[in-house]
């Protein structure tokens, strides 16, 4: 360290919770939590997720709760699943493919359906009603990717010197950008980087997420006459999320002259909550070949935690060798509010062969919004301004198709997700392709089902807006594959 004196708090602690909260929490978390989808029983995921007028499957009473009306009978099913994840990266020219694999719950949830007695049941203006209570996986965050590339043109600690020279009582302010790299001599007494990257630097980069989102669902629902079925779902859910970044930089050149040779930046940061929203829906039987349905989704109000904390370690060889800064680990509490979701769909029956199901979904990503204590309205104020500046609303597409060959099932799916983010440098859209198969013994199924999701990122390891002699990062491209396979075992009753 430069100097004890300056380990001070140089505001008050709720304000530099806030101030490092700031810095960690990016407004691009706010779009993952409102990118859910109910692939949670092997049997959905076979066919892509397209059940909003399907139902009688358990993952429906997080898509539209009126396919509760569809049961005839009680079940009970669990739906454990195995994720693969890669990624594939280009930066500056250089490639990187990552790797990992993980087990999970997708499912666990029981039916209870009740029907008129045999000789009331025509009498009857409804012709079940049932009852659902269980868990659904509806977001997975986890990914691993790395990216490694070299520049002469740009360096990432100009952060830490831009925050330094735009407020010069930084450096006193524990844990700030600027006390990170003056104390850890990545800056000189004069505020200016020690990074001599027109000389040539290997940048490497490494990001690990994990987490998402499970909604524990309490619906319930009818069929009234055969014709109209209608549920309503109250869903709680449970969100973790987690990143882990390292960005290094270090010099391609020895040169006595310099005092710099390396420096590794961490970053980590734990988001965890729990949210509340109200599903509606119905469908509508227009004759035995053909039916449609339509749900709403409120948002979810989210309360949450974000945990968040900085180390720096740089190796100056001149000044004082290798000095690691360590930031002091911050708490911000806040609510999020995640889009309202719209769901029409339509399925066609194939008889007693199967089906062909549609569903169209818009999400009103722009709608989603930030919420802090009121002393903080202002910086409220501002981080919903970027949020609103960065969304834009999206159209999902599903399609599927199952076909029953006696106790034999075949499904088959595609799923098109529109990009919420107005700037295609954080996300693109995505696609999805699945397939299935199902078995049906006595009052026994099983069900295996696959899917594959694949998209493209382009990002930038640090970005600093109007800075002299500043030029902009490389940007990597990475290319995210993730597939998961889940089994589905079920029992009616």
């Amino acid at each position: 360290m430069k100097s004890n004196s300056l380990k001070l708090f140089c505001l008050t602690l709720s304000a530099s919770i806030l101030s490092q909260n700031l810095k960690a929490q990016s407004s691009i978390d706010i779009g993952k939590f409102g990118q859910t989808a109910s692939f949670a029983t092997a049997r959905s995921v076979g066919f892509g997720g397209a059940l909003g007028s399907v139902g009688g499957d358990f993952a429906s009473l997080s898509v539209n709760p009126a396919g509760i009306g569809i049961y005839r009978s009680s079940e009970f099913m669990v739906t454990p699943g195995f994720r693969f994840s890669g990624s594939k990266s280009n930066y500056s020219g250089s490639t990187y493919d990552d790797n990992n694999a993980r087990f999970g719950f997708n499912n666990i949830g029981m039916v209870f359906t009740g029907t008129p007695s045999a000789k009331n049941y025509d009498k009857s203006d409804w012709k079940s009603g049932s009852f659902g209570i269980g868990i659904n996986r509806v977001a997975d965050f986890s990914r691993t990717y790395n990216y490694m590339g070299k520049t002469n043109s740009s360096t990432g600690s100009f952060l830490f010197e831009q925050d330094a020279l735009n407020d010069t009582t930084s450096i006193q302010r524990e844990g700030s950008l600027g006390y990170l790299g003056y104390q850890s001599y990545l800056l000189d007494n004069n505020l200016f980087s020690l990074v001599p990257f027109w000389k040539g630097l290997d940048q490497f980069n490494t990001v690990q997420e994990k987490g998402g989102i499970t909604e524990f669902v309490i619906s319930g629902g009818g069929n009234y006459k055969d014709k109209l079925m209608v549920g309503a779902t109250l869903g709680i859910n449970s969100l973790n999320h987690r990143i882990n970044s390292t960005f290094s930089e270090q010099t391609t050149t020895i040169d006595p002259s310099d005092s710099f040779d390396n420096y590794s930046y961490n970053q980590n940061i734990k988001v965890n909550g729990a949210g509340i929203n109200l599903k509606l829906g119905a469908i509508y039987k227009f004759n035995d070949y053909f039916r449609a349905g339509f749900s709403f989704h409120s948002p979810t109000l989210y309360s949450l935690t974000e945990v968040y904390n900085a180390d720096i370690k740089t190796n100056s060889d001149k000044l004082s060798g290798i000095t690691a800064v360590i930031q002091p680990e911050n708490q911000f509490d806040y609510t999020v509010i995640t889009p309202l979701k719209l769901v029409a769909s339509a399925t066609g029956m194939l008889g007693k062969y199967g089906f062909v199901s549609l569903d169209y979904e818009y999400v009103n990503y722009s709608g989603m919004r930030f919420r802090y204590d009121p002393a903080f309205i202002v910086e409220e104020r501002y981080i919903n301004a970027d949020v609103k500046a960065l969304y834009q609303n999206a159209s999902n597409i599903r399609a599927g198709l199952e076909l029953k060959f006696d106790q034999l099932l075949l499904r088959a799916g595609y799923g098109y997700y529109g990009s919420p983010y107005k700037n295609k440098l954080y996300q693109s859209d995505r696609n999805n392709i699945s397939f299935g198969v199902g078995y049906r013994f006595g009052k026994t199924f099983v069900d295996i089902g696959v899917i594959n999701s694949a998209y493209t990122t382009l990002e930038k390891p640090y970005e600093i807006q109007n800075w002299p002699g500043y030029t902009a990062a490389p940007t990597a491209t990475i290319k995210n594959n993730l597939t998961t396979g889940v089994f589905t075992v079920g029992w009616k009753f």
